[in-house]
């Protein structure tokens, strides 16, 4: 039976006792509805078809949250604005520290590409946690395949230098006029300064 996501139970989700007692939730469970992807205007259509969370205690003796599912999402392109759809899998593992400064301290090193570390000093909105998952998993600049090469043909040739007759090739033979540096005297200046 499918239960609706507006429970007090999801807007203050124990993180940690989920974590401990290694919980697992999924959309197949409870529904949500997600407004800040609905209402982003540079989402035209978003459809999450299937969304996964759980807990766990790692290795380290760690709570940590999985958020795992997959959704179809319309976006515009950034080169031709027309709209081009991405169908997204998404899997972020993150690590809970009851502190900011305990995440800031955290050595991210020893973490993978999927795993972060979050601050969790007390209950949270676990809808608002997985919508930021699924808006971090949209793509930074949509663009169709087509379009990302004349953009990368297009980035090539504005990086050219011009041709012109102040250009200089540094390996070309002959005498290079000495290249006027604007802090060079800067250390000249102030020793004059403390005379």
């Amino acid at each position: 039976m499918q239960r609706k996501g507006s429970q007090k139970e999801f807007v203050e989700f124990d993180a940690w006792a989920f974590a401990r007692t290694g919980g697992s939730i999924s959309s197949a469970e409870v529904k949500f509805d997600f407004p800040r992807i609905a209402n982003d205007e540079l989402i035209a259509k978003c459809d999450v078809s299937h969304w996964e969370v759980s807990g766990r205690i790692n290795a380290q003796s760690e709570s940590v949250l999985r958020f795992k599912g997959h959704f179809s999402v319309e976006m515009p392109c950034v080169v031709c604005s027309e709209s081009v759809l991405y169908s997204i899998d998404f899997e972020r593992h993150l690590v809970l520290q009851t502190s900011e400064a305990q995440a800031d301290a955290y050595d991210e090193d020893t973490l993978d590409d999927h795993t972060d570390v979050v601050a969790c000093p007390g209950a949270i909105n676990l809808r608002d946690w997985l919508e930021d998952e699924i808006l971090l998993a949209c793509p930074m600049f949509p663009k169709h395949e087509g379009c990302a090469d004349v953009a990368g043909r297009t980035w090539l040739d504005n990086d050219a230098p011009e041709d012109t007759d102040d250009y200089q090739d540094d390996t070309a033979d002959g005498s290079i006029s000495e290249v006027q540096r604007p802090f060079a005297n800067l250390s000249d200046l102030l020793k004059t300064g403390k005379k």
